[in-house]
């Protein structure tokens, strides 16, 4: 049987190596300069399960636009404000579909890297991962690219697509209003 001592030290030994591995990722899917922005005691126990209700509601409508209201309510939004909802998930899908690319890109070029010899290899590992084509959709999924909605709320706050102040937001009266 194990002292506390012995597990508290389990414990931080697991914790850091947890937190050693969040920064590896956030470094390869280039986030790692919005989570370091933040106070660690917010970021490190940042949970997309955790989110209060209108955290919750706002990175979904980022993500899926119009589509997160009812087609009543869509029909009772101000025709600007349904322009700008839609102007903001066109540009979300845009950056995600980048975002996927670069992602491809990496895991390409090293598993090109490992497998291929040669000049040629050498050329087209050459290409910069960050390029890509603007015409293309990439339709991998999240899960295949093994990527969390963490991840996709730190790239949104990034991009300006969710406030910077995101993982601080309470809801006030008249959000618990909307979201009841």
């Amino acid at each position: 049987m194990l002292s506390q001592e012995q597990l508290n030290q389990l414990q931080q030994q697991e914790s850091k190596s947890l937190l050693s591995q969040r920064l590896q990722r956030y470094h390869y899917y280039g986030i790692l300069e919005e989570y370091q922005l933040h106070p660690a005691s917010i970021i490190n126990s940042f949970e997309y399960k955790k989110l209060n209700p209108y955290q919750h509601f706002l990175f979904k409508r980022v993500l899926h636009g119009l589509n997160v209201y009812t087609k009543d309510e869509v029909a009772k939004l101000h025709w600007d404000k349904k322009r700008r909802i839609s102007k903001v998930w066109k540009r979300s899908q845009r950056e995600i579909n980048a975002w996927k690319q670069t992602i491809t890109n990496k895991r390409v070029n090293g598993f090109f890297a490992k497998t291929f010899r040669g000049p040629a290899m050498e050329f087209i590992i050459s290409v910069p991962c960050d390029e890509i084509l603007e015409d293309y959709h990439n339709k991998l999924t999240f899960k295949e690219l093994d990527i969390e909605y963490e991840d996709v709320i730190l790239l949104f706050m990034s991009k300006g697509l969710l406030p910077k102040n995101y993982l601080t937001l309470k809801p006030n009266a008249n959000q618990q209003a909307l979201q009841g």
